[in-house]
């Protein structure tokens, strides 16, 4: 299906390395360059699969509406939601993930990793999983985003109130925020 996705719409399609920010980016066609669409190389092939279909509904959406509709609008999800229903019907995913899929295509996120349920489905099949926030106990100290170290507090509806060791401030970082923990602090 990717490969019919990327011969059709004529797109530059590139496997990157890791982005610690997003898992995939679209690029509109500017200055005589085509469309472009990048997927992290890292992802399982589950989530590679539906980070690449994401990121095809934008550039789908963009051909057939213009630059001027919201990006995670009605057009995108109307398109996401066929491009996923499309991949549910040729049986590409794991009962856990197909059942996931198929509740996330009753609202679409704007990102995956928004939908909780769906990222910890996909999560079953990395390789190295990663420690989530929400597996560490209070008080526990963690580093995110490489170099930033942080204090778990108390979870706040959906977020878990961290202290940054550094600058004192509090932020609400997501249970399943992907970190590194530090021990014996």
């Amino acid at each position: 299906m990717l490969a019919h996705l990327i011969i059709r719409h004529k797109v530059r399609f590139k496997i990157s390395r890791p982005r610690a920010t997003r898992y995939g980016d679209y690029r509109a066609p500017q200055q005589g360059s085509g469309h472009r669409i990048s997927v992290n190389g890292n992802l399982n092939p589950y989530a590679f699969y539906i980070t690449a279909l994401h990121e095809f509904a934008h550039l789908i959406a963009y051909e057939s509406f213009g630059h001027k509709i919201a990006p995670h609008g009605k057009e995108w999800k109307s398109i996401f939601g066929e491009l996923l229903s499309g991949a549910l019907e040729k049986d590409v995913f794991p009962e856990d993930v197909a059942r996931e899929v198929q509740r996330h295509l009753q609202s679409p996120a704007a990102s995956g990793c928004a939908d909780h349920e769906l990222m910890r489905a996909l999560r079953n099949y990395d390789e190295h999983p990663a420690v989530l926030l929400e597996e560490l106990p209070e008080q526990s100290r963690f580093v995110i985003n490489g170099n930033r170290v942080f204090e778990k507090g108390a979870l706040l509806r959906k977020r878990y109130r961290c202290l940054d060791v550094q600058n004192q401030r509090f932020y609400l970082i997501s249970g399943i925020a992907e970190v590194v923990p530090l021990h014996g602090k």
